[in-house]
């Protein structure tokens, strides 16, 4: 009996240890970490993540996770939209990702499909 009660609390430990929990911590229209110029136009380069995480003590850092994701896209990519928030803790490490679309400043000659430029509005 004492050692179907170890196998049984060494399983439940086991499964404790690797099982995580995930939230949502935001959905945001625009993000970035970069100076934006407001009067250049931008083209979508595509979706792209990023993460930090951080082990025992700690936290993960926002702008690290951010900063990832515009470079997974490239490193020319200024800021993301449609952009998703999520934290994951385990119980020693914990992890922000940040996914959304990437987008890059072009000239009209190298823009290739649609092309935007932000505008500021009245209410900023």
């Amino acid at each position: 009996m004492k050692r179907r009660f170890k196998a049984s609390l060494t399983v439940l430990l086991a499964v404790l240890f690797v099982t995580g929990c995930s939230s949502r911590i935001g959905d945001f229209t625009t993000v970035s970490t970069k100076n934006v110029n407001m009067n250049a136009e931008y083209q979508k380069v595509g979706s792209t993540e990023g993460s930090d995480g951080a082990v025992l003590i700690g936290q993960p850092d926002l702008k690290t996770a951010v900063d990832n994701a515009l470079e997974n896209a490239g490193s020319d990519t200024r800021y993301l939209t449609n952009a998703r928030i999520i934290g994951t803790s385990y119980p020693f490490y914990s992890k922000i990702t940040v996914e959304g679309d990437a987008w890059k400043p072009v000239s009209g000659a190298d823009a290739e499909g649609e092309v935007y430029r932000l505008e500021k509005t009245k209410k900023g």
